[in-house]
């Protein structure tokens, strides 16, 4: 900071020079407390890819236990109907007390829902003619 303006007393230069590092101070303690968050989102999703968390759903009226907190439809056919299936084979799916919004309805082919524990799914096997 320039602080030779001869056309201010040595006091004013003075109280200007520490405003301008209190801009600073308060500046790098915003990006002081911006990185800290980071660092802690960055830290949860590190534990949560290393450690998942298990969720346990309802399908077709059974238990089952699922890593982490979204499943995908693929993922909740396998569990109802596990194995291959025929291309004529079609699965319709709903689903309700989901964690994401919305809390309930349908769900398609490459779809995917935020689960908590006690999310009911129905899953439905049609042969198509």
């Amino acid at each position: 900071m320039k602080t030779d303006d001869p056309s201010k007393s040595p006091v004013e230069r003075a109280l200007e020079h520490v405003h301008h590092a209190e801009l600073d101070l308060e500046k790098a303690n915003q990006q002081e407390r911006r990185a800290e968050r980071e660092l802690a989102e960055a830290e949860h999703e590190l534990e949560e890819a290393l450690h998942p968390r298990e969720t346990e759903i309802i399908v077709n009226a059974r238990k089952r236990t699922v890593k982490g907190d979204v499943v995908t439809f693929e993922e909740i056919v396998q569990l109802a109907f596990p194995g291959s299936h025929d291309p004529n084979v079609a699965f319709s799916m709903t689903y309700r007390h989901a964690a994401s919004e919305p809390h309930a309805g349908e769900l398609g082919p490459g779809g995917h829902v935020t689960v908590k524990n006690g999310t009911i799914f129905n899953v439905t096997k049609t042969i198509r003619s």
